[in-house]
């Protein structure tokens, strides 16, 4: 129950910062603007883009001794969409 209440406030918060929904629900050439505005990310969801990401794993650990920083492991297994 806790992680139902956390995942709501955290919606919450970050949906927040979306534009508003356009009026009508179709989209037409009137509306195609605040559509426009309201499917892309705003700058606070591509904060993700300012990472310094690694792609090879031990130049990242070397650094990370440097900085005395954590590594984050993404590894996986097949096609991200299930369709292998």
């Amino acid at each position: 129950m806790k992680s139902l209440i956390s995942l709501a406030f955290l919606m919450s918060v970050l949906g927040g910062h979306a534009a508003p929904a356009p009026a009508s629900q179709e989209l037409s050439l009137k509306n195609y603007r605040e559509w426009m505005q309201h499917i892309r990310p705003s700058g606070d969801e591509l904060k993700w883009r300012e990472i310094a990401w690694r792609n090879k794993l031990m130049p990242a650990v070397e650094e990370a001794k440097k900085l005395d920083r954590p590594i984050l492991l993404w590894a996986m297994n097949g096609n991200p969409c299930g369709e292998t």
